[in-house]
C-alpha cells in the first residue's frame, strides 16, 4: 500500500508539471504578445485569468502529490 501512494502522489506531482505547463506558458506568450503589439490590450486579462487558473490547479495537485493521492482521486487508496 505505501508505495502505491508513492506511486500517486509521483502521479500528482506529474498533473501539477503538465498543468502548469499548459498554463502558464499560453499566458506568458499572450503578455509577451501584448508587449510586442500583436494583441490587443485586453488580451492582459485573459493571460491573467488563465494564470490564476493554474496556480489553483497547480498548487491543487502538488497538495494531493504531498498527501500522497491520486490526482483523479478525493482520498488515499
Amino acid at each position: 500500500m505505501a508505495f502505491q501512494n508513492i506511486l500517486d502522489g509521483a502521479a500528482s506531482f506529474g498533473a501539477a508539471l503538465v498543468t502548469s505547463g499548459v498554463c502558464f506558458l499560453p499566458a506568458w506568450f499572450t503578455v509577451t504578445a501584448v508587449r510586442a503589439d500583436i494583441a490587443p490590450v485586453w488580451a492582459y486579462a485573459a493571460a491573467g485569468a488563465l494564470a490564476l487558473i493554474g496556480v489553483i490547479l497547480t498548487l491543487a495537485f502538488l497538495r494531493k502529490g504531498i498527501a500522497g493521492i491520486a490526482p483523479a482521486r478525493q482520498r488515499r487508496r
